[in-house]
């Protein structure tokens, strides 16, 4: 019985120590992980990564070159009732580096710039930029809004490029 009181009592102190070191931290959930060219669902926007490409130059760029431009084509659409303004992406290293967008630029064609919003059940396309050496990333694209219900998706960047580009759909060219 005495045993018994013990173990009841030493549970209760394990269970009451592991809800205490939960706290009150806000947990991002698990992003999906999916193909460039295929539908990419983060809240009530639908993401579609069309292409990617490295680069060693781009126009417009204010920030001298320290690796290679990665250049990737977004198309995003808001499927909701009412405006989004989306956050900037993000790519999403092997060693799960957070890398952000290239932000510095001044007349680059078709880049989706610093502000985006998205009225509803519209679509907009352009350009992410960023500086990274070549390798393989996953671009992070998000539901934008609060952060404790932002909705985040991951769409995978492969070390060799080539266009995944969807039937019927075609990108605005870089222009080289």
């Amino acid at each position: 019985m005495f045993a018994l009181r013990h173990l009841s009592i030493l549970t209760a102190v394990a269970l009451l120590a592991s809800c205490l070191s939960c706290g009150s931290e806000f947990v991002a959930p698990t992003a999906k992980v999916f193909r460039m060219g295929d539908r990419a669902t983060a809240g009530s926007v639908t993401y579609v990564g069309l292409s990617a490409d490295y680069r060693t130059e781009l126009p417009g760029a204010k920030d001298p070159l320290k690796n290679r431009y990665l250049v990737i084509l977004l198309s995003a659409t808001n499927g909701g009732g009412q405006e989004v303004t989306l956050p900037h992406t993000r790519l999403i290293g092997s060693d799960g580096n957070e890398i952000p967008e290239v932000t510095e630029i001044d007349g680059f064609p078709q880049w989706l710039g610093i502000l985006r919003t998205i009225a509803p059940s519209s679509t907009e396309q352009g350009y992410v930029v960023f500086d990274v050496p070549v390798g393989a990333y996953k671009l992070q694209v998000s539901s934008g809004g609060d952060p404790e219900k932002e909705q985040i998706a991951h769409i995978e960047i492969p070390t060799k490029l080539a266009p995944a580009t969807p039937s019927g759909v075609a990108g605005p060219s870089l222009g080289n």
